[in-house]
């Protein structure tokens, strides 16, 4: 609770400096809109395209392992989990009720079934990482992209570590101690287990080509919702440098140090579109509605899924 209440004043401390410091209003923000009818178009796909995108590379990814899911039940899933990702720190707070919940609908595959999300979740961050290194080459200016530069090969050079060490790492899972604390504690490890080797024993060969396609698919559907708001704002940023930029703010909001990553993707956005030219207040203005209609749409359909959820498997975790 005080570590909730810590960063939720982070995040406003943030959002207000950014408001502050920029010389930023709300008002300034919506004089800037100027093409509503994008924002309707780009509202669209969040409703429509994306977790249609999202279902299907899921219930791809249990395919493979051996696990049948109904895209219906899917789409709920996801809906619900953006719901209770938004009471987490980060951007990626959804990715933990999306295990659980798959994990409670398959008690029999424990392990397997949270394994499809921390796949996805993998190949996503590289996709996102190459497309950020091919989408550079297009449009790098060493006097403006030198910080940008630098961030995607850090980027790269981190997953690129990263991952071969999720499959290189043997470890195992300690037996559950006597107490209640270390059975807990043994049982989180137990489970970390199952899901680290589920991971590793995943059918790549098999199925990644598909794979890819659907996240790659995902990924730009993502990408072309921001690039909508920015035409709304009457600020045609190129494609190319969208699917240059976004990719990087994506990476950073992942860092838990604020709710929902609130302040953070706002700073980054103001940043890095400086960099092409792009106003502070139309940065701002185009990562709030950004956020509005990635997560704000799913979330508010997640939580009218929650309200009147009779399953409860998917239901809000208790104690």
């Amino acid at each position: 609770m005080k570590r909730g209440l810590i960063k939720l004043a982070l995040t406003l401390a943030l959002l207000l400096a950014l408001f502050h410091l920029l010389d930023i209003s709300p008002a300034g923000i919506l004089d800037r809109l100027r093409n509503f009818g994008f924002v309707v178009v780009a509202a669209l796909l969040p409703l429509t395209l994306i977790p249609w995108l999202a279902a299907n590379r899921w219930g791809y990814l249990l395919g493979l392992s051996g696990i049948k899911e109904r895209m219906p039940v899917l789409w709920g899933l996801n809906w619900k989990a953006a719901f209770l990702g938004l009471f987490l720190p980060g951007s990626q707070g959804l990715d933990f009720f999306r295990i659980l919940f798959i994990e409670r609908r398959h008690p029999g595959s424990r392990g397997v079934a949270g394994s499809t999300v921390v796949i996805e979740r993998m190949i996503g961050f590289l996709l996102l990482g190459l497309f950020a290194l091919l989408a550079l080459s297009f449009v790098y200016d060493e006097e403006r992209f030198r910080p940008v530069l630098v961030l995607v090969m850090a980027m790269n050079g981190g997953l690129f570590l990263l991952v071969p060490a999720v499959f290189l790492v043997r470890w195992k899972a300690p037996e559950p101690g006597s107490s209640r604390n270390a059975r807990m504690f043994g049982r989180a490890l137990q489970y970390l287990h199952r899901l680290h080797q589920a991971v590793q024993r995943f059918p790549y060969r098999l199925g990644l080509l598909p794979t890819v396609l659907w996240i790659a698919a995902l990924q730009l559907s993502l990408v072309t919702v921001v690039h909508l708001l920015f035409l709304a704002f009457d600020q045609p940023v190129p494609f190319v440098q969208n699917l240059l930029l976004y990719p990087l703010i994506g990476m950073l909001t992942v860092v838990p140090l604020t709710l929902s990553g609130f302040g953070v993707r706002e700073g980054a956005f103001v940043f890095f579109y400086s960099l092409v030219g792009v106003p502070a207040e139309v940065a701002v203005g185009v990562s709030l509605l950004t956020y509005l209609l990635l997560i704000g749409i799913p979330s508010l359909l997640g939580g009218l899924l929650l309200l009147f959820d009779r399953d409860g498997q998917t239901g809000i975790p208790r104690g």
